[in-house]
């Protein structure tokens, strides 16, 4: 684990940024959940967003894109819950696996993982709501912003609309996403290797910005 933890924070270091996803563009807007099947705000809620390409690649090349979402007050103790999303396949195995997109709106989202909630797992996805915009953030910054539905998984594959994420609003300072710490009581990501193995990629990427 602590292998894993230098490694991340060397790269961090290195590029003086994010170990994954070194460069994005912040959103804001609003989330407003249309189920309970996940513990969101009891309506719509102000939230921060950041797109991003996982291998920083330049322009509108393909990249692992990246949805990063900030929920104030979601989380444990009144903090924020932060979900992590990168594109990916929607079926049982894609929807494990990031995937190189060239459009922002044209496929999926997964959080790669599933989280643990009471005796069941769940999935969280996203796709795009409005016409495709090509992997660029200077095409998001031109569109005026782009909205989500975003949806959960059961393990039988079916896909069911959990809530509407809107981004309208460009510009701002990016928090320091991290799913692991930030999530609400109750939502475990699965299985505990791999959450534990994430916790110190997190960690490691934190400590190589600030060194």
């Amino acid at each position: 684990m602590e292998t894993v933890k230098a490694g991340f924070r060397g790269l961090a270091a290195l590029r003086r940024a994010r170990a994954f996803h070194p460069v994005g563009l912040v959103l804001r807007g609003e989330l407003r959940p249309v189920a309970d099947d996940l513990p969101w705000p009891s309506g719509p809620v102000a939230v921060v967003a950041r797109l991003s390409k996982g291998a920083g690649t330049p322009g509108r090349l393909p990249d692992a894109l990246g949805l990063a979402v900030r929920i104030p007050g979601a989380g444990r103790d009144g903090g924020p819950w932060d979900l992590t999303l990168t594109t990916a396949g929607s079926g049982h195995v894609g929807r494990m696996l990031p995937r190189p997109a060239a459009s922002w709106t044209g496929g999926a989202y997964s959080s790669l993982v599933p989280y643990r909630r009471a005796d069941r797992l769940v999935w969280l996805a996203a796709w795009g709501t409005v016409p495709r915009i090509e992997a660029s953030l200077d095409a998001v910054v031109a569109a005026g912003g782009l909205g989500f539905v975003l949806r959960t998984g059961r393990q039988d594959g079916r896909w069911c609309d959990s809530a509407v994420l809107t981004l309208t609003e460009i510009g701002g300072e990016a928090p320091a996403f991290d799913p692991m710490l930030n999530r609400p009581e109750g939502l475990e990501v699965a299985p505990a290797w791999l959450a534990r193995l994430r916790e110190r990629a997190y960690a490691g990427s934190r400590a190589g910005r600030t060194s």
